[in-house]
């Protein structure tokens, strides 16, 4: 299906980009299946990844994506997956020790102020966390202010088109948490845009498909069925988006969000 969701703006290298939403990551900046470089002994999600990319996780959980994008990246990348658990972070730890993984370390921090220093990353990605953060703009900024100029953030999360019933909506988020802050996308968008990424959009749109029984309890037969339509703009979607930090900073792109710098 198609999408009417605005991009930030044409670029070739994220037209191509293959980052996987909901199967627990995203990749970065390379060519996607059916282009040059495709190697099908990895997993799509990682496709993008470079040797000796420097690559950071967004709400990193329990460290699985890292610790197998730490497998591609190689010895002379470097992976640091941020969570906010100390429980998650000393698990995903362990992971790696046994793993004997050198190339990948976790941080406790807090991604509103994330532990690293300005222009680290080359990706940055993140999956189903965006949603759940109080302050999604500060957000938005910390990945624009992490990431290199020509790098890349990558991020799945779920967004809709048309307002949906508040009870759906926090049920659906039992299935799922990170629907209960699902946002029109457009206004998905417009935090990247605000930040400074100048280029990009959504590259991948999937429709949820919710149980009809709870369904049922919110909408009419005519609503259920334009929610299981995959062509309908009703329901709630799961998208990628995929953006590019400019070469340079100008009016335009802001370096920062001119905005938190107010008052």
């Amino acid at each position: 299906m198609e999408m009417e969701v605005k991009t930030i703006e044409n670029n070739e290298n994220v037209k191509h980009s293959a980052c996987g939403c909901g199967s627990g990551g995203c990749g970065s900046h390379s060519d996607s299946k059916g282009k040059p470089g495709f190697n099908e002994n990895l997993p799509e999600r990682f496709q993008l990844l470079h040797e000796g990319d420097r690559v950071v996780e967004f709400g990193s959980g329990l460290g699985s994506d890292c610790i197998s994008a730490a497998s591609v990246i190689g010895n002379t990348g470097k992976v640091i997956g941020i969570d906010s658990s100390e429980k998650n972070i000393e698990t995903a730890r362990n992971t790696a020790d046994s793993s004997k993984i050198s190339n990948v370390e976790f941080r406790l921090g807090n991604i509103e102020a994330a532990p690293l220093p300005d222009e680290f990353a080359d990706v940055i990605y993140a999956t189903c966390v965006f949603n759940l953060q109080t302050n999604k703009q500060k957000v938005a900024d910390e990945m624009y202010r992490v990431c290199d100029h020509n790098g890349y953030v990558c991020v799945s999360d779920f967004v809709i088109l048309n307002d949906i019933p508040d009870g759906l909506r926090q049920e659906a988020s039992k299935i799922a948490g990170c629907i209960a802050g699902a946002e029109k996308a457009e206004t998905f968008m417009n935090y990247f845009r605000k930040t400074g990424f100048t280029q990009g959009g959504i590259v991948e749109v999937n429709k949820v498909k919710l149980p009809n029984e709870l369904l049922e309890k919110y909408l009419d037969a005519e609503m259920i069925a334009k929610y299981n339509d995959i062509d309908s703009d009703e329901g709630i979607f799961s998208v990628v988006l995929v953006a590019e930090k400019p070469e340079s900073c100008n009016a335009e792109t802001c370096c920062h969000n001119a905005d938190k710098h107010k008052n």
